[in-house]
């Protein structure tokens, strides 16, 4: 009886917790959908392309089908610090400098060694506790200036898949000569590629694992 009242009070804060994400969203670009017949829309803010039935989650469970409309991360953080460049790690991006770093919440993968668990898997493990944190972009971008970092960077959860506030910080961020980057696991596709690219300055791929064989044929 325990472990089922267990699971239904986790079934409880997966949902309230989806409910609060569900209210900071804002539709997704144009440029990374395509609508179906039905209400169906297709996604491609990352590889898996999910056909996002209304009602219904994409794979990384906060990209959302509304009635219709594909609603997406908008107007907070997950996580957020400042620390040296090279902890993300870049060595040839303004070295010696720091980056303010931002995170959401979702993640396109589910890796069990996931280092930032509590904001890539929050609405997999009801343990997994990130808040989120309502701001703005000028308000990232302005805490940036203040600690002197010149490089704003999107990184802790799949930052693919909250391309749209990216961008938009990121145009904030340059439009006051700060650098750009993404921290991610590379798991992009054309459209969302083309999309964040006048935006970004470094970008750095997170290699989460690889198939020996394919790595000994490789090297043959």
């Amino acid at each position: 009886m325990a472990t089922s009242l267990e699971m239904l009070e986790d079934k409880r804060k997966l949902q309230d917790l989806k409910d609060v994400l569900h209210r900071y969203s804002a539709p997704a670009a144009e440029a990374l959908i395509e609508r179906h017949e039905g209400g169906d829309i297709q996604c491609f803010a990352c590889g898996h392309r999910c056909l996002v039935k209304p009602g219904r989650d994409g794979v990384c469970r906060v990209r959302f089908n509304d009635n219709g409309t594909l609603l997406v991360p908008y107007g907070y953080v997950g996580a957020l610090a400042c620390d040296p460049i090279e902890k993300k790690p870049f060595f040839h991006v303004l070295p010696g400098s720091d980056a303010l770093t931002f995170g959401m919440l979702g993640c396109d993968y589910h890796c069990g060694y996931c280092q930032n668990w509590v904001t890539s898997q929050m609405l997999r493990d009801p343990k997994a506790v990130a808040p989120p944190r309502l701001c703005t972009p000028q308000q990232l971008v302005e805490a940036a200036i203040q600690q002197g970092a010149p490089v704003v960077a999107s990184s802790y959860n799949e930052p693919l898949i909250t391309s749209e506030w990216a961008v938009d910080v990121f145009r904030e961020a340059r439009s006051r000569g700060l650098r750009c980057a993404y921290i991610s696991n590379g798991n992009g596709t054309p459209q969302v590629l083309d999309f964040i690219r006048p935006h970004v300055d470094a970008y750095k791929v997170d290699l989460k694992t690889f198939n020996p064989r394919t790595i000994a044929s490789l090297a043959a």
